[in-house]
């Protein structure tokens, strides 16, 4: 009969124990990860908003409502001159509502896209208005007239799903291609290979398209469970949709390639999802719009390649917008392909690593 013996398990855990003070990585991942995770969470979930774009027709009346959204912190004000200008700059994404006051009427242009944004936009609307009938008792409260340029009755899915579908793409292919690249290196199989006449970027370029067609597969797959399954609307080219995907996949996949050389073991390549993955999760507007993100941290918002898929699904998927107007995005994606490409080819080592 085998006995508990606490001494048989005090001697399993001071080798456990030792193995990870040897493993500098994973010391200072579970020091160090944490608190940078519950600071990003800390000011992603803080509430707090900037960089709202709002539009502004002056057509009489109303000063204190103007005083009230020009000196809102969470808006940028840009003055206009006609509705119909308004319309255009939100058709285009240069603005993210519009607000026309009239004598008698209010009317709010809402890009309902982003839920988070428009609620924002309604609720400084319906302060000013309150703070307006407050000042000036006995006055007939305005009339409020809501009109959608996008997004009419989205539901909360419908305005995160675009980014979603980038999310969970970018996400296991990035970890497929790690663990996938670091095998080849640490079991061997790369030695065949090794010896035959091929170049660094031959041999980077051939897995990755051998890699790509299960890629395509994937974000086919996820795009159309996205649609069906979860009723994403697809106002735009389905083929367009798709291939934002397939571009964010292909960064992912050479960005798996190119950090799968910084790892020795399948549980150090876990060790990228805290460091790679949450981070854009926070900050690249997936579930919360980047003018939640506050402005120091911004500009890594700007660097991370889930943020433009982000912006060019929702762009695609919701508005349908066309190639010409997403093109910033596609060129940042494909710029992001080509520069991991060359990375991953530069830090290739042309032997096989050793088993850790």
């Amino acid at each position: 009969m085998t006995y508990f013996d606490p001494y048989r398990v005090s001697v399993v855990a001071l080798r456990v124990i030792r193995q990870l003070k040897r493993d500098k990585r994973t010391i200072g991942l579970i020091t160090l990860a944490p608190i940078l995770l519950m600071i990003l969470f800390g000011y992603a979930l803080s509430g707090e908003m900037s960089g709202i774009r709002l539009g502004l027709i002056d057509e009489g009346g109303h000063p204190i409502l103007r005083s009230h959204l020009a000196a809102t912190k969470d808006f940028e004000i840009l003055y206009l001159g006609s509705e119909s200008e308004a319309e255009r700059l939100i058709s285009e994404g240069s603005l993210n509502g519009a607000v026309i006051l009239e004598p008698d009427e209010v009317r709010l242009l809402q890009d309902a896209t982003s839920l988070q944004i428009s609620d924002d936009v309604l609720a400084q609307v319906n302060a000013g208005i309150q703070e307006e009938m407050t000042a000036s008792s006995g006055k007939a409260k305005p009339m409020l007239t809501l009109r959608y340029i996008y997004g009419y009755n989205l539901k909360m899915i419908e305005t995160v799903g675009p980014a979603i579908l980038g999310l969970v793409v970018f996400f296991f292919t990035f970890i497929i291609s790690t663990i996938s690249f670091l095998r080849e290196r640490t079991q061997g199989t790369l030695e065949k290979v090794l010896v035959s006449p091929l170049s660094r970027a031959e041999l980077i370029s051939g897995y990755i398209l051998g890699f790509g067609i299960f890629a395509m597969i994937q974000s086919a797959t996820t795009l159309i469970v996205v649609v069906m399954a979860f009723g994403v609307p697809m106002n735009g080219n389905p083929l367009l949709a798709f291939t934002i995907v397939l571009l964010l996949s292909a960064a992912a996949l050479v960005l798996g390639c190119f950090l799968s050389n910084f790892a020795r073991s399948e549980f150090q390549v876990v060790q990228f999802i805290p460091i790679v993955i949450i981070p854009q999760i926070v900050l690249s507007g997936v579930f919360w719009p980047l003018q939640s993100v506050p402005e120091f941290l911004r500009p890594l918002s700007y660097i991370l390649p889930l943020t433009y898929s982000c912006e060019a699904l929702r762009a695609v998927m919701l508005k349908g917008a066309s190639v010409s107007q997403i093109l910033p995005d596609l060129f940042f994606l494909g710029g992001f392909f080509i520069l991991m490409l060359i990375a991953a080819t530069l830090m290739f080592r042309r032997e096989v690593a050793s088993s850790p």
